[in-house]
């Protein structure tokens, strides 16, 4: 009797097919393939509002026992519920530029304020650690709910306000290189951290830029002043140029409905929503 011959054809054929849809713009996956292959794969987290909850993406690093880690991944993630329901972010630069070769000099400051009490917030998140635990990057990610109707602080219908798209082997967001102005009329920020030496400090980084990104949008005050300096000589002049940006919000509702890690270099991405309160 003779032996089947496996079909080599057909398999790569659905090889190829398997390769070119991968390549196409595809649709973001729901919050239910939070912990699928494919999505950890893709290095990719999209956390909209789901069914009247909030979901929350907390991070933390690996330690020898992973209920550790589980740990401070909740206490991160009831640190961004505490985020969500007010944060007042404060942001500085003072860049001087002299008139002499390398007199120059940047500095950056911003500072974060929030409920500093987050923690007993951790009773009322909830997860599976079966499906909603996992690691990555040495890093331990834990999705929560938060349950309650966040329509007071969030008003929004990602089904019908968010529509991103995935393209390229990569599955870049369709955000990055064409950010949206508002989602739902909510300010929006994007936030971006090269690879650190502990990829939860990358994902972390992102985050708080992308809260940055939205008080120096809707809070700046720019400044600028130059002093011209004239010797005896005829081309004794020089001159020292000194600037900056101050910035100060108040936020409330902010959420992340986007996380990407660039699998090229570790770049962490974080696209995000907030209502502006107040200076």
């Amino acid at each position: 009797m003779p032996v089947p011959r496996p079909c080599f054809r057909t398999a790569g054929l659905l090889l190829f097919v398997s390769f070119l849809f991968w390549g196409c713009k595809t649709s973001a996956p729901g919050v239910e393939n939070f912990s699928s292959r494919q999505a950890l794969q893709r290095e990719h987290f999209y956390t909209p509002p789901q069914k009247g909850k909030l979901v929350f993406l907390g991070v933390a690093g690996i330690r020898s026992k992973l209920e550790d880690s589980i740990q401070l991944a909740l206490e991160d993630a009831a640190r961004k519920v505490a985020i969500f329901e007010r944060v007042e972010g404060e942001f500085a630069t003072f860049t001087r530029m002299g008139g002499r070769f390398l007199d120059y000099r940047s500095e950056t400051n911003s500072s974060l304020i929030y409920d500093t009490g987050f923690r007993r917030y951790i009773e009322r998140l909830e997860f599976d650690r079966e499906k909603d635990v996992f690691t990555s990057e040495n890093a331990v990610f834990v999705r929560v709910v938060s349950p309650g109707n966040p329509g007071e602080a969030l008003r929004m219908n990602p089904e019908q306000d968010y529509h991103p798209s995935y393209s390229g082997s990569a599955a870049r967001p369709s955000w990055i290189d064409d950010p949206p102005q508002t989602i739902s009329g909510y300010a929006v920020g994007i936030g971006y951290a090269g690879r650190r030496n502990a990829h939860r400090d990358t994902v972390i980084s992102s985050y708080e830029n992308a809260i940055f990104s939205i008080v120096r949008d809707t809070a700046s005050v720019s400044w600028g002043r130059t002093i011209g300096y004239r010797g005896g000589g005829l081309l004794d002049y020089a001159a020292i140029t000194r600037s900056g940006i101050n910035a100060r919000a108040v936020l409330n509702g902010f959420y992340v409905l986007d996380i990407w890690t660039d699998p090229s270099n570790k770049a962490v991405w974080t696209l995000a929503v907030a209502a502006y309160a107040s200076q």
